[in-house]
């Protein structure tokens, strides 16, 4: 069986698991057949398409049971997840690959090997000078993810190369706010916060966090904010 047939029934497998996890709460929950099938059935409909490189970076992960059956299912996804590590031992060139298994290690909370395969998927699109904005901005989060939520030297020049690959990539701009706070810049993220809203579509889905991190800045700088204009990336925080 070649290695690409292959991925592809690890997808559906591990979607297959997730999918068991999701029916179970719902189905003790009360909620019709109906409905928790059309719920159960995201998790399989998503593990295809991040496969074919469609991500949903903003998508919660699904939280697993230790319980029960919800426990067999754990340790299968872990199984499966092996398999597929095995599988790219001798497919390093996978960039797809990588991500299905980031997304399974996400999904099983194991953040630092979720920012480990987003790393080799980088480097199997050809490094961070060659690796499209979405996947560099997920690696990004999720090295930063790793690190209890600091924005590290890693994530930051992923974030960075993002945006020299997209320009006004959202997630990549966010992030680069936070490590402005972190670094106790608040203006500069304050800046950035309002340049990211000033360039978001009415209905972007981060606005409303967005709006959150303005509002706590504006309150905690006081009248000093008002002076404070929109920024850009660039503007903002140049290349160190």
């Amino acid at each position: 069986m070649s290695g690409e047939i292959w991925l592809w029934l690890a997808a559906g497998a591990l979607a297959s698991a997730a999918a068991v996890l999701v029916l179970r709460p719902l189905a003790r929950a009360g909620m019709g057949a109906l409905p928790a099938a059309a719920l159960a059935a995201a998790p399989v409909a998503l593990a295809f398409a991040l496969y074919l490189g469609i991500g949903r970076p903003g998508l919660p992960d699904m939280p697993l049971g230790e319980r029960g059956g919800e426990a067999a299912q754990h340790q299968e996804l872990l199984r499966l997840a092996a398999r597929l590590e095995a599988h790219l031992e001798t497919s390093p060139e996978d960039a797809r690959g990588w991500r299905v298994l980031a997304r399974t290690w996400r999904g099983l909370g194991r953040t630092a090997e979720t920012a480990d395969a987003l790393a080799r998927a980088v480097q199997a699109e050809g490094g961070v000078s060659a690796a499209p904005a979405g996947l560099l901005a997920d690696y990004g989060e999720a090295r930063a993810t790793a690190s209890a939520g600091a924005v590290t030297p890693e994530a930051l020049a992923a974030f960075r190369a993002a945006l020299r690959q997209e320009p006004g990539h959202p997630k990549a701009w966010h992030y680069l706010a936070i490590e402005r706070l972190q670094a106790g810049d608040e203006a500069a993220a304050l800046a950035l916060w309002r340049g990211l809203e000033a360039a978001s579509e009415a209905d972007a889905p981060w606005l409303a966090t967005v709006r959150n991190r303005i509002g706590a800045l504006v309150q905690r700088l006081g009248p000093a904010a008002a002076d404070i204009a929109p920024a850009a990336p660039g503007r903002a925080l140049p290349d160190g």
